[in-house]
């Protein structure tokens, strides 16, 4: 615990996700959560840290009636946040929730049902299995929402549930929101078997293997020549998101067509393919997808 008990809370602004803290950090009891030079690794832990409570010393300069000053300017500049209403999202939106409860990994989708800048966020319940989840007033979630190619977090707290005239929630509003722009050729190893078809929603004439994905395409790997290049290939897959399971058919373009040997010196065929014509919820999901692929071992 530092000799001074100065402590001030600190803002989100002042936290750069993959840059060393310039300062240490303690809890509401003045005990060191996280020293200086330490690197925050995710916007779920910078979410985690700010509900549970992160203070440190107050600067010399910040001492008397305005303590929310920090020294570094610079440094606010550069982990400016998104005000929410900059996003822009339309009511029906998909709102992603996941609890920050100790250990809890489960993902919750719900809908955008409106906003009061400055009060609240309205979204619908959650629910498994047609029935409502148990979501009680305090409850506190990391939030994730879609913008374009961008997805941003907050954290939230639920301020009250209602149950009239329909079932929804009142989630704090927040400060500001943490963004990051996933490009479409942003890729993500992974292992998801494919189907081919012969046509939308026909008969499978092949399976194969996809081993990475982006928003905008994959990378196909199959025993057995099936296309040439620019041909049109039909194509379904199951991939999973916490506790969210999707299963999405696309048309698809190969773009490239090879050929590579195995470990096993088995010939394969290597397709690039870009996904054409995703519509609104493909795109989410598959922005979901693969952003909790790449960043998997920091959330």
């Amino acid at each position: 615990m530092p000799e001074s008990k100065d402590l001030v809370r600190v803002r989100a602004s002042e936290i750069v996700v993959g840059q060393p803290l310039p300062w240490s950090a303690y809890d509401a009891q003045g005990r060191l959560l996280l020293s200086r030079g330490q690197v925050v690794q995710s916007l779920n832990q910078v979410s985690g840290l700010l509900q549970r409570g992160l203070f440190r010393e107050v600067f010399g300069r910040e001492r008397g009636p305005a303590p929310e000053v920090v020294a570094d300017e610079t440094r606010i500049r550069a982990a400016e946040l998104t005000p929410f209403e900059n996003l822009k999202l339309l009511p029906g939106e998909v709102v992603q929730l996941q609890p920050l409860a100790a250990g809890a990994k489960e993902t919750y989708k719900v809908h955008l049902i409106g906003y009061h800048k400055g009060h609240s966020l309205l979204t619908s319940v959650p629910e498994t299995g047609g029935k409502l989840m148990p979501i009680v007033d305090g409850q506190t979630f990391n939030v994730r929402v879609f913008s374009g190619l961008a997805i941003g977090t907050f954290g939230a707290r639920v301020l009250k549930v209602q149950y009239a005239p329909y079932p929804y929630l009142h989630l704090s509003y927040p400060t500001g929101v943490q963004t990051m722009r996933l490009r479409k050729a942003m890729r993500a190893p992974v292992e998801l078997e494919a189907t081919l078809y012969d046509k939308p929603g026909g008969t499978p004439v092949a399976t194969g293997l996809i081993n990475d994905i982006s928003v905008g395409g994959a990378r196909l790997v199959i025993g057995q020549p099936i296309a040439s290049k620019d041909a049109t290939l039909f194509l379904g897959f199951k991939a999973h998101v916490g506790e969210i399971e999707e299963a999405v058919q696309v048309a698809a373009q190969v773009r490239s067509a090879t050929t590579e040997t195995g470990p096993d010196g088995q010939l394969s065929h290597v397709y690039g393919l870009q996904f054409e014509n995703l519509n609104q919820h493909q795109q989410l999901f598959l922005m979901n997808l693969v952003y909790t692929l790449i960043f998997k071992d920091t959330l």
